[in-house]
């Protein structure tokens, strides 16, 4: 599931790039909230995961 986030901030940002270049940062800057929260995502699983395996390896 990491992976899907980060495939979807990636493609996010290029989009929220190509709405900036074309239309301005006024209009396109309200498109960088989406791989913002994408990226969260990614880091939020990311840490979960490793707390769950560090409990994993205490508890095994």
């Amino acid at each position: 599931m990491e992976h899907f986030w980060l495939a979807v901030a990636i493609g996010t940002g290029i989009a929220a790039v190509y709405v900036i270049m074309v239309d301005g940062i006024a209009t396109g800057g309200q498109w960088l909230w989406f791989p913002g929260i994408a990226l969260a995502m990614f880091f939020f699983r990311r840490f979960m995961r490793g707390r769950l395996e560090a409990l994993r390896d205490r508890e095994g």
